[in-house]
């Protein structure tokens, strides 16, 4: 069961995990360039071979700049974009260059604006309908506060009622442009990732948010207008979240026209159409993009594709136009549910590894990717897709990485088990020293007190009552009695020397008395044939009194083994074998050493001395329901068994 900390604890890992590998795999261009790659394909699984023919650039060379005939101004530009639309164009999207966007603020200029800005303001005020005016902006989910610049000096303003008379957002479109040196190739890059719909701050001073669409979205919406096609632009308008722009192909993708194809050089810097019925079959019901596409300046607001070229903005605007235009956009999740997404992975994976520690992990987490991936295959049927490489190497390092803290975790609780059970093992070691320490001093002193003090009374006795004595006599009592005392302090001294659970015991009875068996039969004391049915005991290992009458057991088995020795076999005895069992039926349990020696011989050690009935009988008195017995058969075996009951652990 787990408990509320470790709960707690299991969460936070999980979450941490998944939080600090998601940030480090998004830094990794390695992994970046690999999930780019994948969506790119999936992204072309979408659109048609082709582009949509309804789209068309002209594109402004370097070299129409320089050209001192055919000076691009504002005049030229509004009298190409106005040839354009009479041609046929059903919508013409304008780039203006950089220098032509500066305005002086929110305030709507109250005077006659400057000559040199009154053709592109009759354009605007002519064919607002067929007029898209491309704005850039930073990346909207990199700015806190996004502004948008509003061309008060191309709009027709009402001086009167001091407010424009056609409303920006119906005829300006942002663009969000991010410089190719500040842009890494990745998922968040603006020439691949784009908004549909912004909300802007007009100006800093004023805290008005205005709803801006993309050029691209309101140049469809223009386009649909115009060509009778209302249906696809009013539902991508509400789209909230960003959509991934598919690309048809490097730079020169698409169908554009050179601007001396078009116009004639004129003194007045206007467009002079050189064939209006060429241009007219060119350009007649299509969406025309007019923009600078050479050189690496903010005019070209160039950006890096998916196929790794360098690609100009008017270029990017026409790719997002059809993708718009043949619905071949996919829709990108907020980060925020990407990243819950990651987590709730992270989470789930945390706790397969934590339930499933065999070959069922890999099974159930390969069943979790295979899910995952699916999922993705499903919302990507549906114009939605998600990250998947980044994810799944998140999941797997996060599992490997719970993996470790577990086993790691595990083998800390182990040694801390094992410590703990050492700690407790020599305590009970301890006490069960202690406790055969008093007894055996007890039976010393029983012993003193029984036989040299009561001799050493017997001959004060003597000396009191009897006036004619043998001091001889007298002196050599006494001084036997004074050296059975000192024999009994110096056994006192040697046990205290000496005491301590014995070693091999520690893993078992069983296995002491076979180790024992063993070093006898290796030093050459025990000769006999050895036969051993030794089953282990469920010994309470941690109980101070098991481990006692454990070491009287042993002591036990000595004795028994130490009279085959000395009486059972050759040269005293004719013995050929020897068998010792030890069994365990519940709590009883019983030692059993038997020999096929001759009765006589065999028993003496035991029947004769008193030595080895005395070590006996005072093992049983420390067990629990001890009793031991020694049986002749007529075959010549003699058997000496010990009875006893295991202690509660």
């Amino acid at each position: 069961m787990w408990t509320k900390s470790r709960q707690i604890k299991f969460l936070s890992l999980g979450i941490g995990c998944g939080i600090f590998y998601n940030f480090i795999f998004s830094q990794i261009p390695l992994v970046q360039k690999l999930e780019l790659q994948l969506q790119d394909t999936l992204l072309r699984l979408h659109h048609p071979k082709s582009p949509p023919q309804e789209i068309i650039l002209v594109k402004i060379q370097s070299k129409d700049l320089a050209n001192q005939q055919l000076s691009i101004g504002r005049v030229f530009y509004a009298d190409l974009a106005k040839n354009l639309l009479e041609a046929g164009a059903s919508v013409v999207v304008l780039n203006l260059r950089n220098d032509w966007r500066e305005a002086p603020g929110f305030e709507y200029p109250i005077t006659i604006t400057e000559p040199i800005n009154r053709p592109l303001k009759n354009l605007v005020q002519n064919h607002g309908d067929q007029i898209v005016l491309v704005t850039r902006t930073n990346s909207i989910d990199n700015s806190k506060k996004n502004r948008i610049l509003i061309y008060n000096h191309l709009l027709p303003f009402d001086s009167e009622q001091l407010r424009p008379l056609i409303n920006p957002e119906t005829i300006q479109g942002f663009f969000e442009y991010e410089p190719e040196a500040e842009l890494p190739r990745n998922l968040s890059s603006t020439a691949r990732r784009t908004h549909l719909v912004g909300q802007f701050f007009l100006s800093e001073e004023i805290n008005q948010i205005q709803t801006f669409k993309s050029a691209a979205l309101l140049a469809l919406e223009k386009f649909e207008q115009q060509e009778k096609l209302l249906y696809l632009s009013s539902r991508i308008a509400k789209i909230s979240t960003q959509v991934e722009i598919n690309f048809w192909g490097k730079a020169g993708t698409f169908p554009s026209l050179e601007l001396t194809s078009i116009c004639q050089p004129s003194k007045e810097q206007k467009c002079l159409v050189a064939s209006p019925v060429q241009l007219s079959q060119k350009v007649r019901h299509k969406v025309v993009f007019i923009g600078f596409a050479e050189g690496n300046n903010i005019h070209t607001m160039p950006m890096l594709s998916p196929f790794g070229d360098s690609i100009a903005g008017v270029e990017i605007q026409a790719n997002l136009m059809a993708s718009l235009m043949t619905d071949s956009f996919l829709q990108i999740p907020p980060q925020w549910l990407e990243l819950i997404i990651v987590i709730f992975g992270a989470l789930v994976i945390n706790d397969i590894v934590y339930r499933y520690k065999d070959w069922r992990l890999l099974r159930i987490v390969l069943g979790i990717f295979i899910g995952y991936l699916g999922g993705c295959l499903i919302l990507w049927k549906y114009k939605w897709i998600l990250s998947i490489i980044q994810p799944l190497l998140v999941w797997t390092t996060t599992g490997i990485s719970v993996f470790i803290y577990l086993i790691f975790g595990q083998q800390k609780e182990v040694i801390t088990l094992q410590n703990y059970q050492i700690t407790q093992l020599k305590a009970a070691e301890q006490e069960a020293i202690l406790s055969r320490t008093r007894k055996i001093l007890n039976r010393i002193a029983s012993d003193i007190h029984d036989g040299p003090l009561q001799e050493l009374k017997l001959v004060m006795d003597k000396i009191e009552l009897s006036p004619d004595l043998d001091v001889d006599v007298i002196l050599d009592k006494l001084a036997a009695l004074g050296q059975e005392i000192r024999d009994k302090l110096t056994n006192i001294r040697r046990l205290a020397q000496t005491m301590e659970v014995t070693p091999r015991l520690q893993q078992g009875l069983d296995l002491g008395i076979k180790i024992t068996l063993q070093e006898l039969v290796n030093s050459g004391k025990l000769t006999v044939k050895v036969i051993t049915e030794l089953q282990p005991l469920e010994e309470p290992e941690l109980s101070s009194v098991w481990i006692e009458q454990r070491e009287e057991i042993y002591r036990f088995f000595r004795e028994a083994l130490h009279n085959v020795i000395q009486h059972a076999q050759a040269p005293r005895g004719n013995a050929t074998q020897v068998c010792i069992s030890l069994k365990q039926e519940g709590v009883r349990c019983s030692l059993a050493i038997a020999n096929d020696g001759a009765i006589a011989e065999s028993t003496s050690g035991i029947t004769k001395g008193g030595y080895g009935i005395k070590i006996m009988d005072a093992v049983i008195c420390e067990l629990l329901d001890g009793a031991w017995e020694i049986s002749a058969f007529p075959s010549g075996e003699v058997r000496v068994t010990l009875n006893w009951r295991l202690p509660n652990s």
